[in-house]
């Protein structure tokens, strides 16, 4: 076994790959890194398997048993020291801020061990030296608690090394939010440009996607959902940051205020206090000696009365978190503050109305009302020619668009999220020129996106996810810089050509649309990296070039990284199969089995291919594929010579289309162990009729035979067809199972002692006429035309 520690860089491990030989002698490589795209490319190389750290510890007291039996890494360490006795408290906060980090666990114990040394006998449970670490990691921070220093080390050093100081104030900013509390994306994004961290929301997401790529702020995995954009920093982590903060004087935490406190703030943030029953600043509290006029910045979590807002005069940045208790007479208190760029948080039932007073705020950027009962705007919003971004979501009783939104001409960012407006009025649609997000998601009585929306030329986001828009107009293809669109749980059905216009769109979001085809021209789409979808039965092989195309199966994924792959399969149409099973159609003819079906796609379910010539080579690659359950071949030309299906492989197939002009296939002893359903799909063939044994006696697990023609192949013009069909009818009839035999299209006979049989091909009928997902090929001419080649051919 060789064990390659902490690798930081690409280039490293490029190094150390090129040392370790390729063979199959049994050795184990294990490897750690805190960068998530090396282990990607680990992956990516070796086919690695990837144990992510959990950071999370299980609340549960009852369960903690459960916990010591699964197979992790963090728990099984817990229940191997000596301290984890009767008296050593799993459920103590100190035990959750380690989060199932072993490091930290590590050091947690040599941390308790050093205590109980120094305590001696003074002290006699574990739990109470749990206690005493817990109150010097809260007072001191674990920079400054004796035992933990190997953890500080390693966080240390990936903060030092960060490569941009500002991702190291972006950073710190993160650790103001309460612990356990979950942070959007979003939402921290634009507190970081608010406070003028970074200057563009491109720069603050490049930032965003940076830290959590290095782990330090990782995302939130629930046991039973999927929370998409939520994320959390680790309790450790958190506390090393905030001593960080103490010792830079970056941001002022109100728990951290020690009395007589006489520095400059700059930033401050008021954190919850679950021990105070004032919502008010006390007179003789840490906080009443601070010198308000100075603060640029403050962050309220809880009460908003806990901050004078009358002292403010230089502040910038107010954002009230998590706060519900506002009325209308705090946001007069705020429409005071003259020089405030950014409002976050203005929420809370007791709010109806917006001041008029709030004309005064003509340095105003940022306006976020949410969740109140306001009915409208005051038309003193419209002075306010400096406003950016306007939200005004979860705002049910406002039911229509407020007119007075058309004079903010700078207005960039709209959202109307959740709220009563019954549609996008056309006269403002065209007066937001400067527009570049628009969300109307939520809004179910929304029926129509008007064409008008072609005015949005500088539009990067739309999204009209749960309303029921039916269409999409086709103006929507000059919105050239449009990135986002979000249609999901609308009644769209079908989308436009034009669609394949938008060359800088990166996702597409389609999930429980009524969308189930989708434009060729979409291929063109160079930058889609993101396709969420569902209901369709087949995508292209072009998607693979989707790096995050959302159900698109992992290997797959990693055979389009594979130059050499793509090079091969330049000139093929490949389709990949959503259902359960991974499958692939191949739309182009092959001479016979490709081989780069068994170097690359030999673990599939399904496989849909049309060759020329099956010979002993192509049979032999089908037999070995392991997971194989579905196999559609079409002869494109009629054997010369009958294809003999011997004994021995296809382990698990259990259905067999075979669609030829006449299928001249004879089944072995042994063949096909698992096949319980048999397709023979005729074309027309006016060649000598031919009553050879076609041998499915030798099916020892046959049920079903389908037969497939149309009338007029099934008569005396096609006496071949006629008498391959007869074969096939006394064979069943002779079969040990009971077989159900169907000839689709003109006649049927059941050769069945029970229901079961008839009752699976009458629901498997039922799901073939079904409507499916499928790609338009571009028209009807156009089918037509394709229809004549494959007929020609």
């Amino acid at each position: 076994m060789v064990i390659i520690d902490d690798i930081w860089h690409g280039g490293e491990w490029e190094t150390i790959r090129r040392s370790l030989p390729l063979n199959t002698l049994g050795s184990r490589i294990v490897t750690t890194t805190r960068i998530n795209a090396i282990a990607e490319k680990w992956r990516d190389d070796f086919d690695a398997l990837i144990y992510k750290m959990d950071t999370e510890w299980d609340y549960v007291r009852e369960i903690w048993a459960y916990i010591i039996g699964e197979e992790d890494v963090a728990a099984g360490m817990v229940a191997k020291f000596d301290m984890v006795a009767a008296d050593f408290d799993c459920d103590h906060p100190v035990v959750h801020m380690c989060g199932g980090m072993p490091l930290a666990l590590v050091c947690m114990f040599s941390a308790l061990a050093k205590e109980q040394e120094q305590q001696g006998l003074h002290v006699k449970k574990a739990s109470d030296v749990q206690d005493r670490i817990w109150e010097k990691v809260k007072r001191n921070g674990i920079q400054n608690t004796p035992g933990f220093e190997p953890l500080v080390e390693s966080l240390q050093l990936g903060y030092i090394h960060l490569p941009h100081h500002m991702l190291k104030t972006c950073l710190l900013y993160c650790c103001i939010y309460p612990e356990g509390r979950e942070i959007k994306r979003g939402h921290l994004m634009r507190r970081w440009t608010a406070e003028r961290f970074v200057c563009k929301e491109e720069i603050a997401k490049g930032y965003f996607e940076e830290l959590v790529n290095r782990g330090l702020i990782p995302f939130v995995k629930k046991r039973y959902s999927q929370n998409y954009g939520k994320y959390r920093v680790h309790p450790v982590m958190r506390n090393f940051l905030r001593c960080k903060l103490r010792e830079d004087n970056f941001i002022t935490c109100s728990s951290d205020i020690p009395a007589s406190y006489a520095c400059r703030i700059r930033l401050l943030c008021i954190d919850e206090d679950p021990m105070s029953d004032s919502d008010s600043v006390t007179d003789d509290g840490p906080m009443s000696e601070i010198d308000w006029s100075h603060i640029r910045s403050l962050v309220v979590f809880g009460s908003a009365r806990r901050a004078r807002l009358g002292q403010l005069k230089c502040l910038r940045v107010l954002d009230l978190q998590f706060n519900e208790g506002l009325e209308n007479d705090d946001l007069k208190d705020m429409c005071g503050l003259f020089r405030v760029r950014h409002l976050f948080g203005l929420r809370g039932r007791f709010i109806s109305e917006i001041p008029p007073e709030i004309r005064g705020l003509q340095h105003l950027e940022t306006l976020e009302v949410r969740g109140t009962r306001i009915t409208g705007l005051p038309v003193e919003i419209g002075k306010l020619q400096h406003l950016k971004n306007l939200d005004l979501k979860q705002n049910e009783y406002l039911k229509e668009v407020p007119r007075v939104i058309r004079d903010l001409q700078h207005l960039e960012n709209l959202s109307l999220n959740t709220t009563g407006i019954t549609e996008l009025p056309r006269e403002i649609i065209t007066r937001l020129p400067q527009l570049r997000s628009l969300d109307v998601s939520r809004n179910p009585k929304i029926t129509e996106l008007p064409s008008e929306i072609w005015n949005l030329q500088h539009l990067r986001t739309l999204n009209l996810g749960n309303t029921q828009i039916t269409q999409l107009p086709r103006e929507v293809a000059n919105l050239q810089n449009l990135e986002t669109l979000n249609l999901n749980r609308t009644r769209i059905r079908k989308l436009p050509r034009e669609i394949g216009k938008l060359q800088h769109l990166e996702s597409l979001n389609l999930y429980l649309s009524l969308v189930r085809k989708i434009p060729m021209e979409m291929e063109g789409l160079n930058k889609l990296k993101s396709l969420v979808t569902d209901g369709f039965n087949a995508l292209p092989w072009e998607a693979a070039k989707l790096s995050r195309l959302l159900g698109l199966p992992e290997g797959l994924c990693q055979i389009w990284k594979n130059s050499d792959v793509v090079s091969s399969l330049a000139g093929e149409i490949l389709h990949l199969k959503f259902t359960q099973l991974l499958g692939l159609t191949i739309g182009t003819k092959q001479m016979r089995i490709p081989r780069w079906i068994k170097d690359h796609f030999s673990d599939l379910g399904t496989l849909d291919i049309r060759v020329c010539k099956l010979e002993e080579d192509g049979l032999k690659i089908l037999r070995e594929m392991p997971n194989l359950q579905i196999l559609d071949l079409y002869f494109e030309v009629v054997p010369r010579e009958p294809v003999a299906i011997r004994g021995g492989g296809f382990p698990r197939l259990m259905r067999l289309t075979i669609d030829s002009r006449v299928p001249r296939v004879f089944f072995q002893e042994g063949a096909m162990p698992m096949l319980e359903w048999l397709v023979i799909v005729f074309q027309f063939y006016a060649g000598p009729p031919n009553r050879d044994p076609v041998g499915i006696n030798h099916l020892t697990e046959l049920s079903i035979v389908q037969i497939r023609c149309e009338k007029e192949c099934y008569s005396a013009d096609a006496p071949c067809i006629s008498a391959t069909i007869d074969v096939l009818r006394e064979e069943a009839w002779e079969h040990r199972n009971d077989v159900l035999f169907s000839v689709t299209g003109y006649r049927s006979g059941t050769y069945a002692a029970n229901k079961n049989s008839a009752d699976i091909l009458e629901e498997v009928n039922d799901a073939c006429s079904s409507e499916t997902g499928e790609f338009e090929r571009g028209g009807e001419q156009q089918q037509g035309e394709m229809e004549e080649e494959r007929s020609q051919a």
